[in-house]
């Protein structure tokens, strides 16, 4: 029996030990699609629908683990990130025009970062200005000096903020059967003929499965140096960071659901969001939304731009990544500072408000999709790049259907705004 015992023991802690070598990738990435833009998307959703806002959550949670895994497959087995598999396989003239739609779509993600963390300043009341300079050089600061096992630390310990919008719902005193039912069973019928509420939830599903995300992912674990015996501890860590990422979206719903929204307050921007559920949860409402936004920003505003600069060092030929050295790297680094700088410059304009262009940003983001998709489904199931490896089943079946039906509601709702139907 102690023999047994101890046999099971070893096999648990070998277990334990693979999965803490891949620990990093998957979680990483799913949980900072909530960003600041998450945050603010999933604010505004939840401040005009309420709860309805998160009636996609489960298959988003499902297709965002199937797409993670995907990728986290054929970096893994191929050791080489997405940028560098379309650039071999369809040339330098597609690499560019992807790369164009990637940076200027990945600016707006940016630009809602660096906006969200001026609102949490603004929240804190700190001359956000001068705080925004600030932070902003000090991240760039570690970037550039720290190498990748330091920055993954950080990555990892930044997730705790998330735990002040779990505080917030509870706080609330959500309906709990009511927020189960309109989010996982059904919405309320008035809102499904409205096609701006299912702009709201194209947005949503944009700022959850990100473009950048499917990119990172990649090239995160191309830096860490995984390989084959990794892949199922992966597809572990993958499956928990899908979960995490729209459990806290839920959350951050409920919270507002359950003040703003039963309320009528359906207009709401970062400063006056917190400060608008005060009387509704008290004096702790501010603050921790303000720390909330504080840490998903930061998060973003790193992760996000650098997503950017590892496709442009990987579609192009160059040094990326975090390992190696300014000079070595330099290219690979000045897009991660470029796309900062742009940021901070439009920031400043005193009237920019995140909470007004975040539906647009994350809606042009799930637009991206269905592209990225293909790419990710094309090297799955290609026996030359991925060998015994390839990916099959119902998993490949489900991204294909997703990626059609989220192209025929990008087209659909385009269509009807610019039809003006409401």
């Amino acid at each position: 029996m102690i023999k047994k015992i101890k046999l099971f023991w070893s096999r648990f802690k070998a277990k334990i030990l693979v999965f803490l070598a891949v620990l990093g990738p998957g979680i990483i990435t799913a949980v900072a699609d909530n960003d600041a833009g998450g945050v603010a998307t999933y604010t505004v959703g939840a401040a005009k629908y309420g709860m309805n806002s998160q009636f996609l959550i489960i298959p988003i949670t499902i297709v965002l683990a199937l797409t993670q895994e995907m990728g986290a497959r054929i970096a893994i087995v191929a050791k080489k990130g997405l940028g560098d598999l379309i650039r071999e396989k369809y040339g330098v003239l597609m690499s560019l025009i992807i790369f164009t739609l990637y940076f200027f779509v990945n600016q707006g993600v940016v630009l809602q970062n660096i906006s969200g963390l001026k609102a949490s300043f603004q929240i804190f009341n700190f001359p956000w200005q001068i705080s925004l300079i600030i932070t902003s050089i000090i991240l760039i600061f570690f970037i550039i000096k720290f190498d990748y096992k330091k920055i993954q630390k950080i990555f990892l310990f930044m997730i705790i903020f998330y735990i002040s919008y779990i505080i917030s719902a509870i706080l609330a005193k959500p309906n709990w059967g009511e927020a189960l039912r309109q989010s996982l069973i059904f919405p309320d019928k008035e809102y499904l003929f409205d096609i701006n509420y299912w702009f709201a939830n194209i947005a949503v599903l944009g700022t959850t499965i990100t473009a950048w995300g499917q990119f990172f992912v990649h090239s995160y674990i191309i830096d860490k140096k995984l390989d084959a015996q990794h892949l199922k501890a992966e597809k572990l860590e993958v499956y928990i960071g899908a979960f995490l990422t729209n459990f806290f979206s839920w959350m951050m719903a409920a919270a507002v659901t359950y003040t703003l929204f039963v309320n009528g307050i359906k207009e709401v921007d970062g400063f006056n969001a917190g400060l608008a559920m005060k009387p509704f949860v008290g004096d702790l409402a501010p603050f921790l939304f303000g720390v909330g936004l504080f840490g998903a920003s930061i998060l973003g505003l790193t992760i996000v731009p650098l997503a950017t600069a590892y496709v442009f060092s990987e579609m192009f030929g160059y040094e990326g990544s975090l390992n190696a050295d300014f000079k070595k790297g330099r290219l690979f680094y000045s897009f991660f500072i470029i796309q900062i700088v742009i940021a901070v410059l439009i920031a400043l304009i005193p009237k920019v408000n995140l909470f007004d262009l975040t539906f647009y940003v994350d809606y042009l983001n799930g637009a991206m999709l269905p592209i990225i998709f293909y790419f990710l489904i094309k090297f799955s199931e290609d026996e030359e790049v991925m060998g015994q490896y390839r990916y099959r089943g119902w998993g490949s079946i489900m991204i294909k259907i997703s990626a059609i039906l989220i192209g025929i509601g990008v087209i659909a709702i385009f269509l009807g705004k610019l039809l003006g139907i409401e």
